[in-house]
């Protein structure tokens, strides 16, 4: 059976013989246990420290998402307004596949997950609570606090961050804003 050796990419062991006692496995170099240096690199580690004050972005260049609910009123799309028919179609789509199962074709909170379904005689009862986004509670609200909702998640909706590209939450805010009218 394989068994791999975890690497700390930022911490270096470079004596061959640590570990040496814990070693049950022949390695061909004869390293012990825990010695996690690489060779192949000139400095010898795993993985080399990224540069001073760097921050990985995506492909549009956007920073991670770290806006407190406090500043949601100034939380304004990158989105290109020249683009609305194009971004608006796109949004419908991406609607469709991550939202309408909860909230609705028409944003109104009677989706499969939140009116139940009945599946081949089988009643699935329906889960309670789902946002109808046309209410008057949800009229008010900013593109900008939609793609909050959708990337940190609101009261029993949970966050879609990690499921939805950033572009793609602000699409959907923009469809939903437009459902709302």
């Amino acid at each position: 059976m394989y068994h791999s050796v975890a690497y700390e990419p930022y911490s270096q062991i470079t004596d061959k013989d640590a570990g040496q006692w814990l070693t049950s496995i022949d390695y061909e170099d004869g390293h012990g246990e825990h010695y996690n240096s690489n060779p192949f690199n000139p400095s010898h580690m795993n993985m080399r420290m990224p540069p001073a004050n760097t921050v990985s972005r995506n492909k549009n260049g956007y920073l991670p998402y770290r806006t407190p609910k406090d500043r949601l009123a100034r939380l304004v799309s990158p989105l290109d307004t020249a683009q609305n028919k194009v971004i608006l179609t796109e949004g419908k789509i991406l609607y469709e596949i991550y939202c309408d199962h909860c909230h609705g074709v028409k944003g109104e909170g009677d989706g499969k997950v939140a009116t139940g379904v009945t599946i081949k005689g089988v009643e699935h009862s329906g889960y309670g609570g789902v946002a109808n986004l046309k209410g008057d509670a949800y009229k008010d609200i900013t593109e900008g606090h939609i793609f909050h909702v959708i990337t940190m998640g609101k009261g029993l909706m949970q966050s879609h961050g990690s499921q939805v590209a950033v572009e793609d939450r602000w699409k959907i805010a923009r469809y939903v804003k437009a459902l709302q009218k």
